[in-house]
């Protein structure tokens, strides 16, 4: 299945225990209970949620909408910093991921924001490759930025 089949939402608090999960399969439990709490509270964030209806194909069988994708914005001022964007690896390269991206940069728009920046894993070249496609730019290099120690890599778009 494509990405058609998925619906976007933004989330709020009552997805706190889908977000954990899903941040356990695709960063091993990196942020915790506190951390996706602080931001489908916070006012200037934007927590949006891909998910799957029940009885839709590629979802496992559950009685409520399955989540399985989101991404994480912060608005300061005319800036949109993009901190998280995960899809659980049983939905992933079925566009799911650029569908988000493009979700979280509207949202940005409407909010009056006029560029977005991100950090990502310098392994992560699938990511790489889906930011670059969106017209996303490399601005620098932050050494040891992740928790392993691994690089992270800046990237900018100008207009959104």
């Amino acid at each position: 299945m494509g990405s058609t089949g998925y619906r976007l939402q933004v989330l709020d608090i009552t997805a706190l225990p889908q977000l954990l999960e899903l941040d356990r399969r695709c960063y091993g439990g990196h942020w915790g209970e506190q951390g996706y709490r602080a931001e489908l509270e916070r006012p200037t964030s934007t927590v949006i949620g891909a998910v799957v209806e029940p009885g839709d194909r590629g979802e496992k069988t559950s009685p409520t909408p399955t989540l399985v994708g989101f991404g994480i914005l912060w608005r300061i001022e005319e800036e949109a910093h993009i901190i998280s964007l995960a899809v659980d690896p049983d939905h992933r390269r079925r566009g799911l991921g650029r569908r988000i991206l493009e979700e979280l940069l509207t949202q940005a728009r409407a909010a009056g924001c006029c560029w977005a920046t991100l950090e990502v894993r310098a392994s992560n070249h699938a990511a790489i490759r889906l930011y670059e496609s969106a017209g996303f730019q490399l601005l620098g290099r932050r050494k040891g930025y992740y928790n392993n120690g691994e690089d992270g890599l800046v990237y900018w778009k100008k207009p959104i």
